[in-house]
């Protein structure tokens, strides 16, 4: 490790209290009658806090196996193609049911079938360009197909759509997206109620199995969100009366789902990551540069192969240790934009994560605390940069103090695990219901031999000087 050094007066009044506590330390181990040889008050001068920028960080991508989506509380769709992550798609999968009896009047009369979802909010992409939407029929039971879903899962479906809808998505001025399915279906649903084939879920299901919103494979605007609690079908009707016509309408509500996510990086520097995250790939494959993105599930490992040497280095302590990320220039955008903050997790040599006591996957801890450690992502307008910057002390503290340097790497994503989420705290899935799997906001890391370099550790370590 190549230390570049810059000697800071240490607080005298810090030293003195060092030298005070161990004398009242030393002398307290003493018996009476035993001689002190001599006291000599350590010079001040002899101390220095040092400060290193250039210590060798490395940094490889890692890809998770698979993301659990299903159940998510927001559901995604769209299509964008991205410089350095290639063409992303998202389409989502559901089953609308019903709770008890379908059943209309003998003298209704058939309106419309409608799909019906409001916004969430969450878009990444462009949202001026048009998404080419459209809904289709499941050929198998989404509820039982399977016990869990993930990004990579597909369902079976009708190629020929029941509804279609362009559409300019505009979250923060419609709140409601609507688009008119099949009257052949709606009126065959229709007909069934009014004859009372339909007395619960089980034959509700025989007659629609799920749905699929997918997008065109031709889009290039943004991925959407959706909450997930807002999908229906709504069946509607009308009776005449006497007195006017009076307005009806049966609604299915969502029951399962799974968001299914779709990458194609031919061509671009994440084109030939590794298909199991037992493999990292190292930044200098991938063009100098290491990635994070959630969604799709990329994350960047980060190792310190040569800290140890400060071991070196006698009466030398680490004070401070802080990891400063820049996402590379130019590759954050207001259509791409940078993760609202970075969390930092243990893994081995294998990318496994180390577990805690809960089972839950071990994040770092910020030192003395059990506070894990992240990065806010930091604009700061007064020196135009933008910047993560994340206190690492307690693992490099462990690796100076290891015997055998085997402590682990790091690892950087998105978002924390759900141990702390009620709804789906899950050792099994722990990523559930978390912004990993429900978003797509990237990083891009330029390594340190990239011309546009994104990494540092930063120390701050004492060294006593002995005559």
């Amino acid at each position: 490790m190549k230390l570049n050094y810059k000697s800071v007066r240490a607080s005298l009044a810090a030293y003195n209290l060092v030298f005070i506590l161990g004398l009242s330390i030393s002398m307290s181990a003493c018996d009476w009658g035993d001689q002190i040889e001599s006291l000599v008050q350590p010079n001040q001068d002899d101390f220095a806090v040092l400060f290193s920028d250039t210590s060798t960080v490395l940094l490889s991508t890692v890809i998770t196996d698979s993301v659990m989506t299903g159940s998510a509380q927001r559901m995604l769709v769209g299509r964008y193609v991205d410089p350095y992550f290639g063409k992303i798609q998202t389409s989502t999968f559901f089953q609308p049911g019903t709770q008890s009896s379908v059943t209309v009047a003998q003298e209704a009369v058939y309106d419309s079938l409608i799909f019906s979802i409001y916004y969430d909010r969450y878009t990444y992409g462009d949202t001026t360009k048009p998404l080419n939407l459209t809904v289709h029929k499941l050929l198998t039971d989404l509820a039982t197909d399977k016990n869990a879903y993930f990004n990579s899962n597909s369902t079976a479906f009708e190629p020929t759509p029941i509804g279609r809808a362009t559409v300019v998505p505009s979250p923060r001025r419609q709140q409601r997206l609507v688009i008119r399915l099949s009257d052949v279906l709606g009126k065959d649903i229709f007909a069934k109620a009014k004859t009372n084939q339909i007395p619960s879920n089980t034959e509700w299901i025989n007659l629609v199995k799920g749905l699929v919103l997918r997008n065109a494979p031709t889009d290039n605007g943004a991925i959407v969100g959706f909450i997930t609690a807002s999908a229906a079908l709504q069946m509607h009707y009308h009776t005449p009366r006497a007195d006017g016509v009076s307005k009806d309408s049966t609604v299915f509500n969502n029951n399962a789902l799974y968001n299914q996510v779709l990458t194609d990086r031919t061509g671009t520097p994440t084109a030939n990551l590794p298909v199991t995250k037992r493999l990292a790939q190292p930044s200098a494959a991938t063009g100098n540069m290491s990635f994070v993105q959630a969604g799709p599930g990329l994350m960047t490992r980060v190792d310190l192969p040569y800290l140890r040497g400060l071991k070196n280095i006698k009466y030398t302590a680490s004070n401070k240790a802080f990891l400063r990320i820049t996402p590379k220039r130019q590759s954050v955008t207001n259509l791409y934009r940078a993760p609202d903050s970075l969390v930092v997790y243990r893994v081995d040599k294998n990318n496994e994560f180390y577990l805690g006591q809960t089972g839950f996957p071990l994040p770092l801890l910020s030192l003395g605390s059990q506070v894990p450690a992240y990065g806010r992502y930091i604009v700061d307008m007064v020196t135009n940069r933008e910047y993560y910057l994340i206190d690492i002390s307690s693992y490099v503290t462990e690796l100076l103090a290891s015997e055998t340097g085997d402590v682990g790497g790091l690892i950087l994503r998105t978002s924390q695990f759900n141990e702390q989420l009620q709804r789906y705290s899950s050792t099994t899935y722990p990523a559930l219901g978390t912004t990993f799997t429900n978003s797509f906001n990237r990083l891009v890391i330029g390594d340190q031999q990239s011309d546009d370099p994104g990494v540092k550790l930063e120390l701050y370590y004492t060294t006593i000087k002995v005559q």
